[in-house]
């Protein structure tokens, strides 16, 4: 049986300020859209992200600074790059309507809407670098200079899945499980 190669349906690219040290996939319209987001300890168990219903949250490396985030939207799964990353998770994300990479200020301008097939269920990969950088950078050199941390987020259609972690090697998101599994 011949596998079939997803298509890239589109792609952007952007710095996301995260004052807070996460951000959050977000579909705004829905009813008390910011109680959809999952919290930390949802995060922790595989301290990167959880998704849910109309909301995901990240956890970064930068708790006050930029990071370099690139969105790609594709037709089916696409294959996993895990050389060129430290810690790789995929989860589900059911979008009742439109689906949005924010932060506390708002979605950055020119990522696209990561429901783009409309309302349903979507698997979204999660892929960082940098992150134990960003924890050590104190945001005081925060200006025209890239990003220490960088995200990839793809996202596809599919049916609902547990989350399901392809790498994890940076010591953040070690820091995060091991303190999630201690209680």
């Amino acid at each position: 049986m011949e596998r079939v190669v997803p298509d890239l349906i589109g792609a952007a690219a952007a710095r996301l300020p995260v004052p807070e040290g996460q951000y959050a996939i977000l579909s705004p319209e829905a009813e008390d859209a910011q109680d959809s987001i999952p919290d930390t300890g949802e995060v922790a168990a595989t301290g990167l992200f959880a998704a849910g219903t109309d909301g995901a949250l990240v956890i970064t490396g930068t708790d006050q600074g930029d990071i370099g985030i690139r969105v790609e939207l594709w037709s089916g799964a696409p294959a996993a790059d895990d050389s060129a990353w430290e810690d790789i998770v995929e989860d589900s994300y059911t979008a009742t309507g439109t689906a949005h990479v924010q932060n506390v200020e708002g979605r950055p301008a020119g990522l696209p809407d990561l429901a783009w097939s409309g309302p349903g269920t979507y698997r979204i990969r999660v892929s960082v670098r940098g992150r134990d950088l960003g924890a050590d950078d104190d945001g005081t050199d925060a200006g025209p200079t890239d990003p220490v941390e960088e995200h990839l987020i793809q996202v596809w259609p599919a049916p609902p899945a547990p989350p399901h972690a392809l790498k994890l090697s940076d010591e953040l998101g070690e820091t995060w499980r091991r303190e999630a599994a201690e209680g």
